[in-house]
């Protein structure tokens, strides 16, 4: 089984086009009418074409520093709920929202208890420390339901955004205060990785996820391949899943090819005197998130 743990139904860039103007390197993205069934049609071919079985689907709120989307969080956050519906199975919502709406815990808890969502994903980058107490209400209803948090976590390339709130210190506090609440780190801390490593190895609740390194991997195999080595030999491999980012990262490379750069780690690991069982990158592929999600 592959399981994508990250995936956004539509990227950054296409609900918030105005928010790039400017940035270095950036070319605007396609149009999109943002229709929920047309969209969640092209994410399962696409998904099928990589073979692909799950992929974990969420919007982001971005909404407070950068201006409201096209939608209302909360309707945009129905598109999801009703894209799992239709390909039950294949898709699984998780809930997108900024602790500091007021309605923030009611709105998550009814998506919760009505079976629309599966888990939660923040990103503190808006402004807000994941170990904030304003958001642990919502992980209490994570605690409670036993459902994942999956965070953006390390540096954002973004002019308005903050990457401080991302660091691995800022979310120490949650991950001791909560230790059998599962918080995925998206990104696995990208270029703070090494601290990840340091804060978080005596933390069994945090795991890693590697969306995004599929970038790392194609321009320097040699040095991303350590790391996931490094990784796995601090953490334990069970604590890594795999995740792609998509729509944004589809810029650098496709699904399929994503897939196929991750499954070369063991091949790269050889090559620089390293082990990296297949069985292993199984296990990141897919058989850990479908441990943390209850898909086994």
């Amino acid at each position: 089984m592959i399981v994508d743990i990250h995936r956004h139904m539509w990227s950054m860039d296409q609900r918030f086009p105005s928010s790039y103007e400017g940035v270095l390197g950036w070319e605007p993205v396609a149009p999109t009418d943002f229709d929920w069934q047309t969209t969640t049609d092209s994410i399962i071919a696409e998904m099928s074409e990589a073979r692909v079985d799950v992929s974990v689907l969420f919007v982001a709120d971005f909404a407070p520093r950068l201006g409201e989307a096209p939608f209302d969080i909360e309707v945009e956050n129905q598109f999801v709920g009703k894209a799992q519906k239709r390909y039950p199975g294949q898709l699984i919502a998780f809930y997108g929202i900024d602790p500091r709406r007021e309605s923030a815990p009611e709105l998550f808890e009814k998506a919760v208890t009505s079976g629309n969502v599966k888990g939660i994903k923040l990103h503190p980058t808006v402004g807000y420390s994941p170990s904030d107490p304003i958001c642990y209400p919502l992980y209490e209803i994570c605690a409670y339901h036993g459902l994942p948090v999956i965070y953006h976590s390390g540096p954002m390339a973004h002019p308005l955004l903050y990457s401080r709130f991302t660091h691995p210190f800022e979310f120490d506090q949650v991950a001791a205060d909560f230790p059998n609440l599962n918080l995925i780190m998206g990104h696995a801390f990208g270029d703070w990785w090494r601290e990840g490593l340091v804060v978080f190895g005596g933390k069994s609740n945090v795991t890693l996820e590697l969306s995004g390194w599929q970038r790392r991997l194609m321009d320097d195999p040699e040095a991303t391949t350590k790391a996931v080595v490094q990784m796995r030999d601090e953490l334990g491999v069970e604590r890594i899943v795999w995740g792609t980012d998509f729509p944004s990262s589809r810029r650098h490379m496709s699904l399929e090819r994503t897939v196929a750069i991750f499954r070369d780690i063991p091949v790269m690991a050889k090559k620089h005197g390293l082990q990296f069982a297949s069985q292993e990158i199984d296990a990141i592929l897919g058989g850990n998130a479908a441990h943390l999600l209850g898909l086994e």
